[in-house]
């Protein structure tokens, strides 16, 4: 299992982010003291940075242009808050089931093609976080290098800070600006780290259970390449023992199945909040981002974090909406890769007929695909990235029609 992970560059990024967070599993009381202590400093840097961005909206509301980008900025820290509330409170069912995915699913197979399956879920998730991450860690760094290079050549009394404190003190002068810059970009950071590192964990979760569907499917269809190697003595004798074998290689089957299906039960259980959450948040932000990156002049360094962000949250809901999308494909091709299995060629007798009962049944329950749910609303799948666009398309239109209005009054 060790070995395997060791060699996971998705699952070794995901598991630090998670451990920076603070929920994560832990060995001993040592890691488990390490935890605590990384969970406090999150929850003291998120209280600290909601706290600058409700005084920032109290003050400049009124400054249409001011307001959306700070509304954009306390979007992230409302839907970062609600990620770290709602896996703390299923902290017990999370953990159970990452122990339960390592040893499982995260584990190196006998088979070779269920090998290559696994290398291959592998692979497209590296792809994946490395995309996401490098946009998520640009825009971070935005909302540092924006300031430094607005502050170029100012007065140390007219000196910017990332996010304005909007208190009676002299923040802009040494080594008051120098202390609260450094915090507030540790904040930004750790809001960044704990932003991505949960929608990460769910789509490596998501294409490795679809991967281990597509394991089943691959085992349902074994079992008719070994019936034919047995077809070439039609004995009858022969026939039904194979029978036999075949129906015991079924059972293992169904319980791979139940397995399975009972693990994505579990997953939206854990993680519906969150994805309803997701969705909502993804919709809106889209609309924000994209009207300060076309219809407001910025500073360049900002407009290039903006560019970044708009990328990346793109990126993000199209990889999100695909990791759910192909759970729900890959869980009910199993019901089709059933007519690859060996009913057509055992024998009319008691095993036989057991076994295409047995078939009948896995083909029944497959009809009954496994998803991830918005807050129990609605699957998700592609139609859901579609549907996000389109809303997000009509909140622009709206927030632009908005800010003509205003600047005509």
């Amino acid at each position: 299992m060790h070995q395997q992970q060791d060699k996971d560059i998705s699952i070794i990024w995901t598991s630090l982010l998670m451990k920076s967070v603070g929920l994560w599993l832990a060995a001993d009381q040592n890691e488990q003291r390490r935890r605590d202590f990384a969970l406090v400093y999150t929850a003291g840097a998120l209280f600290t940075i909601v706290c600058i961005g409700c005084r920032d909206i109290y003050f400049t509301w009124g400054n249409f242009v001011d307001s959306v980008y700070i509304s954009c900025n306390n979007l992230y820290l409302m839907i970062v808050v609600l990620k770290v509330s709602v896996l703390y409170a299923h902290r017990t069912e999370f953990y159970k089931l990452i122990k339960f995915t390592q040893k499982n699913f995260w584990c190196p197979s006998c088979d070779p093609h269920e090998q290559l399956i696994v290398e291959k879920c592998k692979r497209l998730c590296i792809i994946l976080i490395i995309i996401i991450n490098i946009c998520v860690q640009g825009t971070c760094t935005g909302y540092m290098v924006t300031p430094i290079l607005e502050n170029m050549g100012k007065n140390e009394s007219d000196r910017i800070l990332p996010f304005n404190l909007w208190v009676d003190l002299p923040v802009s002068l040494s080594p008051y600006f120098e202390v609260i810059f450094i915090i507030q970009i540790l904040c930004v950071y750790h809001v960044g780290v704990c932003y991505i590192c949960f929608d990460n964990l769910l789509c490596i979760l998501n294409l490795h259970v679809a991967s281990q569907f597509r394991i089943l499917q691959h085992r349902l269809r074994y079992l008719d390449d070994a019936v034919k190697d047995q077809m070439i003595d039609r004995k009858d004798a022969k026939l039904s023992g194979y029978a036999i074998e075949c129906n015991m290689k079924l059972k293992g089957c169904v319980r791979h199945h139940q397995t399975l299906t009972n693990y994505c039960k579990n997953l939206d259980n854990i993680f519906t909040m969150m994805v309803l959450g997701q969705i909502l948040f993804f919709a809106a932000v889209i609309c924000l981002v994209g009207f300060q990156l076309f219809l407001v002049d910025t500073h360049p360094s900002r407009k290039f974090s903006l560019v970044l962000n708009f990328v990346g949250t793109l990126c993000q809901l199209l990889m999100f909406t695909y990791s759910c999308d192909d759970l729900i494909q890959q869980s009910l091709d199993v019901g089709d890769a059933i007519f690859a299995g060996p009913w057509a060629n055992l024998p009319m007798d008691k095993v036989g007929i057991e076994v295409r009962k047995n078939l009948i049944f896995i083909i029944v329950r497959a009809n009954r695909v496994c998803f991830l749910t918005a807050g129990g609303f609605f699957p998700v799948s592609l139609e859901t990235c579609t549907a996000a666009l389109s809303t997000a398309m009509s909140y622009f239109t709206l927030l632009k029609q908005s800010s003509v209005k205003i600047e005509s009054d």
